[in-house]
């Protein structure tokens, strides 16, 4: 059986077993209220570089002359595969928040907002250069369903790191009456192993808990965290330090839910590595979200896990990356695969 067909399979279990309790329990409003919807995907794209040298960070391998050959006919077949995605994940309709990681600068923010999927939508753009050494950032993208309050880059500055890391995107956003803070992340890489670079995940963490222990203490606000955690929901940057709660039954007031962990349960994943599919990619809500009855809940979430976005490699199925190695994959497009959740509200 391919991944693509066991993924759905997967899917299928959990809306009709365990997503259908906590639907029922905690997500859904009464039949005779109606609703809209707010739809949020959260997507490391990949290495999305222009072709233009930038001497400030190190871009080197992602020219024409670097070792990926990075020219512009590979750069616009990119932007072609990621508005397939876009235009794919929603079934053709609008996606009202976008956290997007791995983008070089607002270049290829806009190039992408002129993909033939966002044209036809009026985003607004949260982004700034960060400090990461090779140039990749966190942005957060919005329609007209949104009205911004305030916005901040919280700098995530580590005792003892020998490279700068992303900035975390925040914005206060209010959308049919209700204000959600939301924040977009980019946490440090796993690279040169787990044990050696945990303690950076986890001070980037508790750099995140405390801005929103400082800054949010408004429990009728709802509050919506994305990103490339590089950790897993079980992990303690996230579990013990975010306090993200992995079972609904220990929620209290504004704590916050991984909405992945009832998914990695499954064995569904954003990310694999060896063979092993899990969830580096999550969306973490406060409890709010889930047992509040007024205002807005979660409806619905997932991954997004098409056959078209996978491919099989040493014997296993994997997302569909642009590279192997040094060798282009035309009709790839990242090697990390799209989370989303979906917000509905009472009018």
């Amino acid at each position: 059986m391919m991944m693509g067909q066991f993924q759905k399979n997967c899917k299928l279990r959990i809306n009709n077993k365990i997503l259908y309790l906590l639907l029922i329990s905690f997500f859904s409003f009464s039949q005779n209220e109606k609703e809209s919807e707010l739809f949020t995907v959260f997507y490391n794209v990949e290495n999305l570089f222009d072709t233009i040298d930038c001497p400030e960070k190190n871009d080197a391998e992602f020219l024409p002359n670097g070792k990926k050959k990075w020219d512009t006919k590979k750069y616009n077949q990119k932007l072609i595969q990621l508005n397939k995605v876009f235009s794919s994940i929603n079934d053709g309709k609008s996606i009202d928040i976008i956290g997007l990681c791995e983008i070089e600068n607002s270049t290829v923010i806009n190039d992408l907002l002129n993909t033939d999927f966002f044209k036809k939508n009026n985003y607004q753009i949260i982004h700034q250069e960060s400090p990461d050494s090779r140039g990749i950032d966190c942005a957060l993208l919005f329609n007209q369903k949104s009205v911004l309050l305030k916005y901040d880059f919280i700098e995530v500055k580590l005792e003892n790191a020998t490279r700068a890391t992303r900035d975390i995107v925040y914005a206060k956003l209010e959308i049919n009456n209700e204000i959600i803070h939301v924040f977009v992340n980019h946490w440090p890489s796993r690279w040169g192993g787990k044990e050696k670079t945990e303690s950076k995940r986890i001070g980037t963490a508790q750099i995140l808990r405390d801005y929103i222990d400082e800054k949010i203490n408004k429990k009728n606000e709802r509050i919506l965290i994305m990103g490339d955690f590089n950790d897993y929901p079980s992990d303690l940057s996230l579990s013990k330090t975010l306090k993200a709660k992995n079972k609904v039954s220990k929620l209290k007031n504004q704590t916050l839910f991984n909405l992945m962990s009832t998914l990695e349960s499954e064995k569904q994943g954003s990310y694999n590595y060896k063979g092993e599919w899990g969830f580096l990619d999550q969306i973490i809500i406060s409890s709010n979200l889930i047992n509040n009855s007024k205002g807005c809940k979660i409806d619905s979430y997932g991954v997004f896990n098409e056959e078209w976005l996978l491919h099989k490699r040493y014997g296993d199925i994997y997302p569909n990356r642009m590279y192997l190695g040094n060798e282009w994959q035309p009709l790839g497009f990242s090697d990390h695969l799209p989370v989303y959740c979906i917000i509905k509200f009472k009018k």
